[in-house]
């Protein structure tokens, strides 16, 4: 389905949406409002959706009939040298920056000080921490959720800190729905991975994030966009982790911490 294609069938569903909805519904958030601001003005001179009000404007459908004909587009591919040396040298690079690595360093000093997840503030400041080190965008969400809401919601959940110590995916999974209104999927992983690694010394979480959705498609055949975009709508984190665990076992990847490094060697190969 064509990104207008996708504009249409939540315009027929929904009635009335903004650009920030749309990009929501469609990416996971409303970083991506300029992604689909081409295709939402062209179904608007087009006569297909009506636009109303500014501010944000309004988007609705005309009721005209759409039809949309797309030539395939052949998918970019990665090829990267996918070894346990290979991954080593690049995690090596990434934690010698000074600002990934140092950060990386604040938050397992930060983690430790402050390990529970039961106390509303201590949650709330780690929420902060990781959405600055990480650009998880949580302070441009409060339309949908306040920083107050998520920590209580975090806090909430029954013996969390004993769960993300043993790698339970149900808790993303938890965290990612947040209150019905937003899905946290990304944000989700890395709070749980970081305390899992950070924290714990364990590797039992992979975080998901626009570029690892972006880079495994090109990287893998076995895996297409759209199967990621669905986990996500789905909030299947367990499918997603798993199929991380499964990549890395068929290339014989069995370095430690594994899946934070692995991380690392996509995002620095193709940031």
């Amino acid at each position: 389905m064509s990104q207008k294609e996708q504009i249409i069938s939540l315009l027929n569903e929904k009635k009335t949406m903004t650009q920030g909805e749309l990009s929501i519904a469609i990416y996971g958030d409303n970083r991506h409002m300029p992604n689909i601001y081409a295709s939402l003005m062209n179904l608007v001179k087009i006569g297909i959706v009506n636009r109303t009000g500014e501010y944000p404007a309004l988007y609705s459908l005309s009721g005209r009939e759409y039809l949309e004909i797309t030539k395939p587009k052949k998918e970019k591919t990665i090829n990267l040298l996918m070894t346990n040396e290979s991954i080593e040298t690049v995690d090596a690079e990434v934690e010698a920056t000074d600002n990934y690595g140092r950060e990386n360093n604040l938050i397992t000093e930060c983690f430790k000080k402050y390990p529970n997840n039961t106390d509303i503030a201590t949650v709330a400041m780690k929420i902060g921490l990781i959405d600055i080190t990480n650009s998880t965008n949580i302070s441009r969400y409060k339309r949908f959720i306040s920083v107050v809401e998520l920590a209580e919601i975090i806090s909430l959940i029954p013996n969390i800190d004993e769960r993300i110590k043993n790698g339970d995916p149900e808790v993303v999974t938890i965290i990612a729905k947040a209150n019905g209104k937003i899905n946290l999927f990304s944000f989700a992983s890395k709070y749980c991975c970081y305390h899992n690694k950070n924290l714990y010394g364990r590797d039992d979480y992979s975080i998901l994030d626009t570029v690892l959705k972006d880079s495994l498609p090109k990287m893998f055949t076995d895996i297409k966009k759209s199967n990621i975009q669905h986990w996500v709508d789905t909030y299947n984190y367990k499918a997603y982790n798993d199929y991380i665990t499964r990549k890395l076992d068929e290339y014989g990847i069995t370095i430690s911490f594994r899946k934070r490094k692995f991380d690392h060697f996509v995002w620095f190969k193709n940031r």
